[in-house]
């Protein structure tokens, strides 16, 4: 009996949560979009190398932001300096196609960043294109900084902890 009320429990818990990232305002976010000329492993290698690019002069930017609309007029603002970052990145590394940074808004799927879960949905977005932006995506959310930490490797599993799942795990007989 004990079990079948920590497992209710745990799906109103789920439930919760997942009602709770459907119902985030998809305003209060301003997310980071850098496509790939094509999918070949040195233009993929070049899109990271660009984004790394693109979110350091952005984080610096943003810094001082206390809203998303700051934010996104920051971006708007700030566009010229922004593509300037991703282009001279790109070139450094031997690139000499087109490198165009805009703001615009684009769809983006459900995504969970750590511990939250973003829906999906039309976003603002800084949208950074290499050549003819055929290749893979990546994205994240650049207002409030989601994005991963400059010390975790993209591609490189990252480990969550959750006290109250290994909790559950332990009521219901599950390794803790």
């Amino acid at each position: 009996m004990r079990r079948f009320f920590c497992a209710l429990l745990a799906l109103l818990l789920i439930g919760t949560a997942v009602l709770a990232a459907e119902e985030a305002p998809v305003g209060d976010y301003i997310r980071l979009h850098v496509v790939a000329s094509d999918d070949s492993p040195a233009a993929q290698a070049l899109k990271l190398k660009v984004r790394d690019a693109c979110l350091a002069r952005a984080r610096a930017l943003l810094e001082d932001c206390g809203d998303p609309d700051m934010a996104w007029a920051v971006v708007g603002g700030n566009l010229p300096l922004l593509e300037a970052a991703a282009r001279r990145e790109a070139q450094s590394l031997g690139w000499h196609g087109a490198v165009r940074a805009e703001a615009a808004v684009c769809a983006f799927p459900n995504r969970v960043y750590g511990g939250s879960a973003v829906p999906a949905g039309r976003y603002r977005a800084l949208r950074v294109v290499l050549g003819e932006g055929k290749g893979h995506n990546w994205w994240c959310v650049l207002y409030p900084s989601l994005c991963l930490p400059k010390d975790v490797e993209p591609g490189r599993p990252v480990r969550f902890y959750s006290s109250i799942l290994r909790w559950l795990r332990g009521w219901l007989g599950g390794e803790a």
